[in-house]
């Protein structure tokens, strides 16, 4: 065996700590619990491996649609984040400052038991899973602050990963390596793997924050306002106290932004939002507010050399209609039935793990090109998007679009294992 590093200033050296599972997880965001989740609902023991020794407050990455809400159900996630304050949404409106109420949709008439988006905060959702880790202790180890820096190699296969862990070396070997190490994954990198990335967009999101205002317009649901500045969405949070407002500005222009005095913040946010009127914006921004660019990537691989990328190592797309962590978890859904089918079955070989791949890429490209297509649509800027606003949500008024749109952001439309039926016996 070689242990190759990762690009660390960490070297390959003896071990003082050996673990073995099924699957060895990098990363354990959303992608990568999910994925240890996933893999215990068959049985299938996994090592997750998470370089943070705290859960991050992360901005962004609130909501969790329908389709999930059922993965998180079956995998005992779901009361956990109920006891969290998750809040349900149901309906999404479109507003202009001028013209007032654009229309809405909603998931009324949807499939399956779960009718509603829940949101909740990006830290809380990762103490939602990571709570129901404690009723599988002999399925999933959790290493938390463990620094992965090395990877394991048999021949032209990947069996595990090599770090450091409460001040000692480790090795965590398993029959295959799930990359869910994000964006930027080192894995990918260390693989080979290219990343396309189609388009750029040229603004992005200053994430502020403010008490809801108690209007039946939030009273479970979003607002998006739109027109010649670009999209505010309005998004209700922590049991529906607050909203969580993605804002959206231009490329570079975070730090200007972040410098407006209160008052000036509050009548450019009066501007976009009149609905805030009564609520008290003070703190809209604090020291830990953040803007963040958008991107739209895809890799061209998901799996080599027995290592599977999931989330977004495998894709990152645009947050306008809140896809990104549930294509993550549809990915992990995914992947454990094939990982399950390769155990008992096939044995692992990148062929047999090729199911994967030739399950979720084209599903994923269909909801890429959505997400982009409506971030081009809602983000529009420029004096005759005023002009048009009210011609181009026309379609809000029909209900097959309505309905059409619903099924694609609950996620409905997409082929879970259930459907795939991988042939192998949960």
């Amino acid at each position: 065996m070689r242990e190759l590093s990762l690009g660390a200033t960490d070297r390959p050296g003896k071990p003082d700590l050996r673990w073995d599972a099924d699957v060895v997880i990098v990363g354990g965001s959303v992608a990568g619990a999910a994925t240890a989740h996933a893999l215990a609902e068959y049985g299938l023991t996994s090592i997750l491996l998470e370089r943070a020794a705290e859960f991050p407050e992360l901005n962004r990455g609130d909501t969790i649609q329908p389709l999930s809400l059922g993965f998180l159900d079956r995998w005992g996630v779901l009361p956990e984040i109920e006891r969290l304050s998750g809040y349900h949404v149901s309906e999404s409106g479109f507003f202009h400052r001028k013209h007032g109420f654009l229309g809405s949709w909603d998931f009324e008439g949807l499939p399956g038991p779960f009718r509603h988006q829940v949101i909740l905060r990006h830290t809380n959702f990762h103490r939602a899973l990571y709570a129901a880790f404690a009723a599988k202790p002999e399925l999933v180890r959790v290493c938390r602050d463990a620094q992965a820096n090395t990877v394991l190699v048999e021949g032209d296969d990947v069996v595990g990963i090599g770090g450091t862990f409460a001040g000692q070396r480790f090795h965590a070997r398993g029959k295959l390596v799930v990359a869910a190490d994000g964006a930027q994954s080192k894995l990918a990198r260390f693989l080979g793997i290219e990343v396309e990335e189609p388009y750029t967009y040229q603004h992005e999101y200053l994430m502020l924050s403010c008490p809801r205002p108690r209007v039946p317009e939030l009273e479970h649901r979003s607002m998006r306002y739109v027109g010649k500045d670009g999209l505010t969405m309005l998004i209700p949070l922590d049991g529906g106290e607050r909203v969580r407002i993605p804002f959206q500005i231009e490329s570079a222009d975070g730090a200007y932004w972040r410098s407006l005095p209160p008052d000036r913040l509050r009548d450019r946010l009066l501007e976009r939002a009149p609905i805030l009127e009564d609520v008290a914006t003070a703190d809209a921004i604090t020291d830990g507010t953040h803007s963040y660019r958008i991107h739209l990537r895809h890799a061209k691989s998901y799996v080599r050399h027995h290592v599977c990328l999931v989330g977004d190592a495998a894709h990152v797309v645009p947050p306008t209609v809140g896809q990104g962590m549930n294509m993550a978890m549809l990915d992990a859904e995914v992947l454990a039935a094939v990982v399950n089918r390769c155990v008992e079955v096939d044995g692992v070989s990148d062929a047999a793990l090729g199911r994967y791949e030739r399950a979720r890429r084209p599903v994923n490209v269909a909801a890429l090109a959505a997400s982009h297509e409506q971030t081009l649509r809602q983000a529009a800027t420029g004096e005759e998007i005023d002009e048009r606003c009210v011609a181009d949500h026309a379609w809000l008024a029909d209900p097959d679009r309505r309905r059409e749109i619903a099924l694609r952001v609950a996620g409905m439309a997409n082929p879970t294992s259930r459907d795939l039926d991988f042939g192998a016996a949960s």
